[in-house]
């Protein structure tokens, strides 16, 4: 909008001027001094129609700017949210196609990894099966092996107790057949043959053979029970009761251990002896047999007594880890049987 302002202001001079003047009639020069003021009024006068023109041309640039910036801060927001959804789309496609085919990858690895391991299963089965056919070939061998042995064993002992008390095998065959059964019998035949006249003389005729077998069986008892005493009174009266010049030695079993020791570097000595010998002739004889084994020399033991000692500890490991179920007994004896297949047996 154009305007016009006044300005009023003053201005002061001053100052002196030399003058001469011609002569005249007798001439002459001087000088002169002035001073004042001059008022001065100023009115400016400012056109603002141009700028004001520019200024609402700027306005509407403005205002077109403003238009264009939030149209394109919508299609710009639009852009942004369409980049947006396809970036969100692209990785949760890609995500979710990435993690599917980790899972297959990962159950096709798990499926072969069990398949293979099923395999191996079926096969460690089948190896289990023969083995087991095996063993069962081995325990019935070796069962039936032991069933004969122990059946032979019976026979002979049976023998040699049926020899060795002959005669009270023979009273008690000869009781079971002659009282028991032939009581029974006769009983049962007068019982049949219904012959009650002569029941009462017979049962005391029966009684009276009852009591002389028994009489006898009697005496041949006390004969029996004497026979020791008499076996013994013969053996005294062929005794002598001398003394031996000599000591004769008496033989105990013995086992002698060295180990290493765990602590320290040494060795570990241990004797072991049955726990029915005196305690003071025990604590001797184990510091002799100490002194006699460490002072010893060894030698590699022979092919026959090595087979020997080892199908011994076999029938015994056998023997107390047949019916062993738990893993720990069963590492034991495979621990056990193995520090045995590699050591070396010594004798002296």
């Amino acid at each position: 909008m154009s305007y016009s302002k006044s300005y009023h202001a003053s201005v002061n001079y001053s100052g002196s001027a030399h003058y001469s003047y011609p002569a005249s009639q007798s001439g002459g020069s001087g000088s002169v001094s002035y001073s004042g003021s001059v008022p001065i009024d100023v009115t400016i006068h400012v056109d603002t129609q141009p700028f004001d023109g520019s200024i609402n041309k700027f306005n509407n640039s403005v205002v077109a700017l403003g238009g264009s910036v939030a149209a394109m801060n919508a299609a710009q927001c639009l852009a942004i949210k369409k980049t947006a959804d396809d970036i969100s789309s692209s990785l949760i496609n890609g995500f979710f196609g990435t993690i599917n085919t980790e899972l297959t990858q990962q159950l096709q690895a798990l499926d072969s990894a069990i398949k293979a391991g099923f395999g191996l299963i079926q096969e460690q089965g089948k190896a289990v099966s023969e083995k087991k056919d095996v063993m069962e070939g081995d325990y019935n061998r070796i069962t039936s092996r032991y069933v004969r042995l122990f059946t032979d064993l019976d026979d002979e002992c049976y023998k040699r107790i049926a020899a060795l008390d002959k005669p009270s095998f023979n009273i008690s065959k000869k009781a079971l057949k002659e009282l028991i059964s032939e009581s029974s019998c006769n009983a049962a035949a007068m019982n049949l043959l219904g012959i009650d006249e002569a029941s009462s003389v017979k049962i005391q005729v029966f009684v009276s053979a009852l009591k002389g077998k028994t009489l006898e069986i009697l005496r041949t008892l006390y004969g029996y029970i004497n026979q020791e005493a008499n076996i013994k009174s013969l053996i005294e009266s062929l005794l002598v009761n001398e003394k031996t010049e000599e000591i004769i030695p008496l033989c105990i079993p013995v086992v002698w251990s060295q180990s290493d020791m765990l602590e320290n570097q040494g060795t570990n000595d241990n004797c072991f002896i049955q726990d029915d010998i005196d305690p003071q002739n025990k604590k001797a004889i184990a510091g002799n047999i100490n002194s006699y084994c460490l002072g010893a020399k060894w030698k590699p033991a022979d092919a026959p007594e090595k087979e020997t000692l080892d199908k011994e500890l076999n029938l015994l490991a056998e023997a107390h880890f047949s019916a062993a179920e738990e893993e720990t007994q069963q590492r034991v004896y495979q621990t056990m049987m193995s520090l045995w297949q590699n050591t070396e047996i010594s004798f002296i």
